[in-house]
């Protein structure tokens, strides 16, 4: 039976990749590590909302970086995340003694990203006195 020290940082990863947003990340710094703005670029995402989701990989255990300059070159932990090879196409999660195989994972698709304000409560309009 695992323990509740070895469960946490299991836990941490998971829900680290639990967001459609940063599982995507994920399975673009498979291919290779990549700055923001390409990350941006790729998934159509403001840089700032790509920015923040990589600093939630990074707490999560699942994300390096390295500053070059004034960039930041993100790229997965190795031996995190890996491409496994055979006739079916799957990426393994590497959780200490556990494996999550993830079969046939989704294609990286731009998000719709919609500018403007957010959707929830309407403003108030001001009072003319």
């Amino acid at each position: 039976m695992m323990e509740l020290r070895e469960a946490r940082p299991i836990a941490r990863m998971l829900a680290g990749l639990s967001e459609p947003t940063r599982l995507m990340i994920a399975l673009c710094l498979l291919e290779r590590p990549h700055y923001v703005g390409e990350l941006s670029e790729i998934l159509k995402m403001p840089m700032v909302n790509v920015s923040h989701h990589l600093g939630v990989l990074k707490q999560a255990g699942l994300v390096e970086d390295t500053r070059e300059g004034r960039r930041v070159l993100y790229r997965l932990r190795e031996g995190v995340l890996d491409a496994a090879s055979g006739p079916d196409t799957h990426v393994v999660l590497n959780l200490g003694p556990y494996r999550l195989w993830i079969t046939e994972p989704p294609p990286v698709q731009p998000v719709n990203w919609q500018q403007g304000r957010k959707r929830g409560r309407p403003r108030r309009h001001k009072r003319s006195h």
